[in-house]
């Protein structure tokens, strides 16, 4: 028995050792897989959650905090489906983030928003104006200093000063007088066909999430289909 036991002692700690290890992490940089299904649709979905992939994804930069996922959103047989890019949401365990896609213009724009200030007893004089960028990702309107979003077109802004302020402010939409801009062009491009959906589309989905991201945390969610369709990544194979 002895000697039967001693025999069979290394295949038994090899298989736990086996047993025991760690799926692979991905490494920094590479992107993550996974997949999700329910009677109505399937979706494979591939994350480029740091910078450097998804600058070489798309061959341009679109900035810090951008997660790219490309999504390819297939149909059962014989349903025709209403996608809109608002039924996904993608969200972290690690610190309760959500986001829903960008749309290209929050993220290459070219609008900017003019505040004009006009008479009062303080503040500002008549017909001075500022000029922010419109449609910063994450905050309507464009955002404001320390994280106070601007007021839409035709709202006036809440000024939080202890002296009365009797002025008006109006802001109003304005493009830039840009000729090209390649960087929101591809972003149009490649984002995820919406509509009356019958055969499989793949596209790509633009979120903003901030600080470090681990691909484990990451969850992309469908939340259209009764239930939801959940996507958990993994690391992809490489051929």
């Amino acid at each position: 028995m002895t000697r039967l036991l001693s025999r069979l002692l290394p295949s038994l700690l090899a298989a736990a050792t086996l047993l025991s290890a760690e799926k692979p992490k991905p490494k920094p940089g590479e992107p993550v897989s996974g997949e999700g299904s329910d009677p109505r649709v399937a979706i494979q979905a591939k994350a480029y959650y740091d910078r450097d992939q998804v600058k070489t994804l798309l061959g341009m930069d679109p900035g810090e905090s951008i997660v790219v996922v490309e999504v390819t959103f297939t149909p059962a047989q014989g349903e025709e489906i209403n996608l809109n890019l608002d039924d996904f949401l993608l969200r972290s365990d690690r610190d309760g983030q959500k986001s829903r896609p960008l749309e290209p213009t929050q993220i290459a724009g070219t609008a900017v928003m003019v505040v004009k200030s006009q008479g009062g007893t303080q503040g500002t004089g008549m017909s001075q104006q500022r000029r922010v960028p419109y449609g910063v990702p994450g905050i309507p309107g464009g955002g404001g200093p320390m994280g106070q979003s601007l007021p839409m077109p035709n709202e006036t802004p809440n000024a939080g000063t202890a002296t009365a302020d009797t002025s008006s402010a109006v802001a109003s939409i304005e493009d830039r007088n840009v000729k090209k801009n390649p960087l929101l062009d591809l972003l149009k491009a490649r984002v995820l066909t919406d509509g009356e959906i019958k055969k499989p589309v793949t596209g790509l989905l633009y979120f903003q999430m901030e600080g470090k991201l681990r691909p484990k945390d990451l969850e992309l969610v469908y939340r259209k289909a009764p239930p939801r369709v959940s996507v958990r990544f993994v690391p992809v194979k490489k051929k």
